[in-house]
């Protein structure tokens, strides 16, 4: 309860989006992978319910005009071939939200506990990223605009790899075990046909 009161007051008080970022090449997927089928619904469904739970104005980040049929604005990357340093690029120089949370929409265990979670941890903070299994996931992540500048600057400066961008700023990185306490494969992504058939 205190969580929920907790975002309550955030969503009073500060304005956010939510980006679902669906630019990746699906290589070992071998299809576009948000839109793979998932115990009846595309896996980008499942992103987008939690989603709406907790912050109903969301952003696809593509090219693929296919997810358009989601009733979502699409918005393309500015620079192409960047991988998720560059979305994330692409979603701070797009927003005029104070919070964005940054999702993957290949990760259909996300919750709206979840969510609330990360947005609760994210309120004195300029980054919130939690740590699992000692890796940073920077796609169930909130990202502050005003790291923007910042942000754009190290992109364009050729640092890609996520973890080294983070350390450039006052990220706060919450434990991503406890997240998963209550749901183990929260931080899950279905990157090939064998990880769908795990999971039927």
């Amino acid at each position: 309860m205190c969580i929920n009161f907790c975002i309550a007051q955030i969503n009073v008080h500060m304005s956010i989006h939510t980006y679902i970022l669906a630019g990746g090449k699906s290589t070992r997927m071998g299809e576009e992978k948000g839109l793979v089928q998932f115990h009846g619904k595309p896996l980008i469904q499942y992103v987008i319910d939690a989603a709406l739970m907790v912050c109903p104005t969301i952003f696809i980040v593509t090219s693929n005009n296919l997810y358009a049929s989601f009733g979502f604005p699409l918005i393309e990357d500015i620079k192409k071939e960047l991988g998720p340093a560059g979305a994330i690029d692409t979603v701070l120089q797009h927003s005029n939200a104070e919070k964005n949370v940054v999702l993957a929409c290949d990760m259909p265990f996300i919750l709206k506990d979840s969510l609330n979670f990360i947005l609760n941890e994210s309120m004195a903070s300029v980054i919130t990223v939690p740590i699992y299994k000692n890796y940073p996931e920077a796609l169930l992540a909130v990202y502050n605009t005003s790291c923007k500048e910042e942000w754009h600057a190290q992109v364009e400066n050729g640092i890609l790899k996520l973890s080294d961008l983070l350390s450039h700023f006052a990220t706060n990185f919450v434990d991503g075990n406890k997240m998963c306490e209550s749901n183990k494969n929260l931080f899950k992504n279905m990157n090939s046909k064998e990880d769908l058939v795990a999971f039927e």
